[in-house]
């Protein structure tokens, strides 16, 4: 046995030992993430066609909603992702400005620089 302990005879002097790595520095690369986002959300409207007909039953009502912008609905009752992150950054900008930090002025300055060049490259909206 050698004088390191229970390595075999040279082991210790062995580039590849694990005690012998060097860790390596991390480096920038640049990627891009691209994300998909669903959420089921209610909208109210009154762009649609609404169709009365009657049958033996009596009197009943069909809602035709095959014109409707979907897209246009939506952005009148809900904000998008995109426009929540805007406002989000504007948020964190306001109140750094005040002084007012969230856990620590590196963190806030993460979360500003983590708002930024944001793009949309797919957006849709369809009813249920």
């Amino acid at each position: 046995m050698s004088e390191s302990g229970y390595y075999p005879p040279g082991a210790e002097f062995a580039d590849n030992a694990p005690y012998n790595q060097v860790e390596l520095q991390k480096r920038e690369f640049e990627v891009t993430i691209s994300q998909t986002l669903s959420k089921p959300v209610t909208v109210f409207t009154n762009d649609y066609n609404l169709e009365i007909d009657c049958d033996e039953d009596g009197k009943y009502e069909t809602l035709d909603t095959s014109d409707i912008a979907w897209k246009d609905v939506y952005e009148d009752n809900h904000y998008t992702p995109i426009q929540l992150i805007q406002i989000l950054k504007l948020i964190l900008e306001e109140n750094k400005k005040k002084g007012v930090i969230f856990r620590s002025p590196g963190f806030t300055d993460d979360l500003i620089k983590e708002c930024k060049n944001w793009c949309i490259d797919d957006y849709e909206v369809v009813e249920n």
